[in-house]
C-alpha cells in the first residue's frame, strides 16, 4: 500500500514539474565559411539587429535581442571594444517571434507558446560574410514559471548564439 502511495505522489510530482518547469524547443548551430579560421583574440560587436516577421509588436523586439546579444558578449568576455584586436561583426534578423501566454500554455501545452528564431551572420572588418548562427528556441508548456518567457527567450537566444560564437572564436591554434 505504501509503494502505491509513493507512486502516486512520484507521478503527481513528474506532472507538476511539466507544468512549473516549462517544456520547449532548443536548437543551434554555427557554420563558418569553408577554410576560414578565426584569428585568436577576435572580438565580436554588435551590428544591426532587424525583425524580419512582418509583424509588428508592442515591445522593440530588435533593441531587446541586440542588448541581449552585446550583454552575452561582455559575460564571455568576447565584446569587441576599441581595443587593438582583430574584430567580427554579429548582425542579426529576427525570422519568428511569438510572445505567447503563459496562462494558455498552463491550460494546454502547445497552445499560447513563445517562440524566437534568429538568424545571425559574422562579417568581417572588409564586410565579408565568414559565418552564420542560426538560433531557435520555444516554450510551449509550463505554468507559473514560464510567465516573463516573452522577454527571458531573447536572453537564452542570445546565449546560444554566443556559446556557439564561443566554441570558434576560443578555439586552439591550428598547427
Amino acid at each position: 500500500m505504501l509503494e502505491l502511495r509513493i507512486g502516486r505522489n512520484l507521478a503527481a510530482l513528474a506532472l507538476a514539474m511539466l507544468f512549473v518547469a516549462g517544456c520547449g524547443t532548443v536548437e543551434h548551430k554555427v557554420s563558418m565559411e569553408q577554410g576560414y579560421r578565426v584569428q585568436p583574440g577576435t572580438k565580436v560587436v554588435v551590428g544591426p539587429v532587424h525583425n524580419k516577421t512582418g509583424q509588428s509588436f508592442d515591445i522593440d523586439v530588435d533593441k531587446m535581442l541586440a542588448d541581449a546579444l552585446t550583454q552575452r558578449l561582455i559575460d564571455q568576455d568576447l565584446y569587441w571594444t576599441s581595443e587593438p584586436a582583430p574584430k567580427l561583426t554579429l548582425s542579426a534578423d529576427i525570422v519568428q517571434y511569438a510572445k505567447g501566454d503563459a496562462f494558455k500554455r498552463w491550460l494546454m501545452p502547445g497552445y499560447g507558446s513563445t517562440a524566437l528564431i534568429v538568424h545571425a551572420t559574422l562579417t568581417d572588418p572588409n564586410n565579408h560574410e565568414v559565418g552564420a548562427v542560426d538560433a531557435k528556441r520555444t516554450v510551449d508548456a509550463g505554468g507559473a514559471y514560464t510567465i516573463g518567457a516573452w522577454q527571458s527567450i531573447f536572453r537564452d537566444v542570445a546565449g546560444d548564439v554566443v556559446t556557439d560564437l564561443e566554441k570558434q572564436v576560443k578555439q586552439p591554434p591550428q598547427i
